[in-house]
């Protein structure tokens, strides 16, 4: 619970996060508190523990409540189980291979980062892929890190077979998620998505709330739609063959390409492997200035006419999303999550 022990009740539907008679309105600080504390009673020093509170909460603030802090909530039962900082242990000019030492998501990920922009302003291209880590909360975070400094930022992984492209029964790909940002001379133009209806962080959720599944986004074992979180067993992936040709793809872009496991092989979260690439335009384009491009096509794209009024770049509604909610300083959070953050701020790493 927040440190002064009050807490208010709102039953509003403003705000970021949709708002149920069972939330509280919590303030943002007292959250990332919560979750320091967390960090702090697994080991993580005080630094780290606040880029791990950050990183979960831009994905709560951003609207992606399921890599925010119920994300944070279930990954930081592993958080005692981290053994060493990441390390490169094979690396060849452009590309590099790092053993996370099943380190935190997040800082596993700034590590891969860090390396995949050094090597392209050496090389004009980074390919730096990951093993051995914990999971993370959303992918945009990084790939935006890596467009600030006027690269292109590519960010992917696989996951365990949990994913079934329509009308399949057997899971082989993962829900194997994308993020791309482009840099701008203002904020990146980023995207970031999963590559199935609905990220299996909605099953967990859901499984634990009881409540029903949003329609077509799951299968039971024999491949039927359903919307009864403990019938289902995998996600759909979009875009019929088309989303299922993406998954395929970025299966291999952070697996075969660093020899990670693949498909069925994919059994935990330490056999999961990532991908991070940065991209270096200076090196193929040196007399032009691609922020000052990207910018130019980000104007465009924004003042495109459309029939409904409802465009957007990807990105655009997460960050507006993002400064509503420091603005007013609070959000609001199930009071079963609250419950949980408050369980692993006492040190409780077992409940869930």
């Amino acid at each position: 619970m927040p440190r002064n022990g009050k807490l208010m009740s709102d039953t509003s539907t403003s705000g970021p996060a949709p708002v149920t008679p069972a939330s509280v309105r919590v303030p943002i600080a007292e959250l990332e508190n919560l979750m320091v504390r967390t960090c702090a009673a697994a080991g993580v020093d005080d630094r780290a523990a606040r880029r791990v509170a950050e990183h979960f909460l831009v994905g709560e603030l951003r609207g992606k409540f399921s890599h925010g802090l119920a994300k944070f909530a279930f990954e930081s039962r592993f958080f005692p189980k981290r053994q060493a900082p990441p390390e490169i242990v094979r690396a060849r000019e452009a590309f590099a291979v790092v053993d996370a030492h099943r380190e935190i998501g997040p800082l596993s990920a700034d590590f891969a980062t860090a390396a995949a922009i050094q090597r392209a302003r050496r090389f004009g291209v980074g390919v730096v892929g990951v093993i051995n880590t914990q999971r993370y909360g959303v992918l945009s975070t990084f790939t935006e890190a890596i467009a600030a400094h006027g690269l292109i930022g590519i960010a992917a992984n696989t996951s365990r077979a949990e994913a079934v492209p329509a009308g399949g029964a057997t899971a082989v790909l993962g829900v194997n998620p994308l993020s791309f940002a482009l840099p701008t001379l203002g904020e990146p133009l980023s995207a970031d998505m999963g590559t199935t209806l609905a990220p299996m962080g909605v099953l967990w959720e859901h499984r634990r709330s009881g409540s029903p599944l949003p329609g077509q986004c799951f299968v039971d074992a024999e491949g039927r739609p359903t919307r009864d979180p403990h019938a289902a067993s995998s996600a759909v992936v979009f875009g019929d063959h088309r989303g299922f040709a993406l998954s395929l793809l970025l299966q291999a872009l952070a697996g075969s390409l660093f020899g990670f496991p693949m498909g069925s092989d994919v059994d935990s979260a330490w056999s999961t492997g990532y991908a991070f690439i940065a991209l270096d335009p200076a090196f193929a384009a040196p007399d032009q200035d691609a922020s000052a491009a990207n910018t130019r096509l980000a104007d465009q794209l924004r003042a495109a006419a459309v029939a409904d009024g409802t465009w957007r770049l990807p990105g655009d509604r997460g960050r507006a999303l993002e400064a509503a909610a420091r603005t007013s300083g609070t959000i609001a959070v199930p009071g079963p999550l609250l419950a949980r953050l408050s369980a692993r701020a006492a040190g409780d790493f077992t409940s869930d």
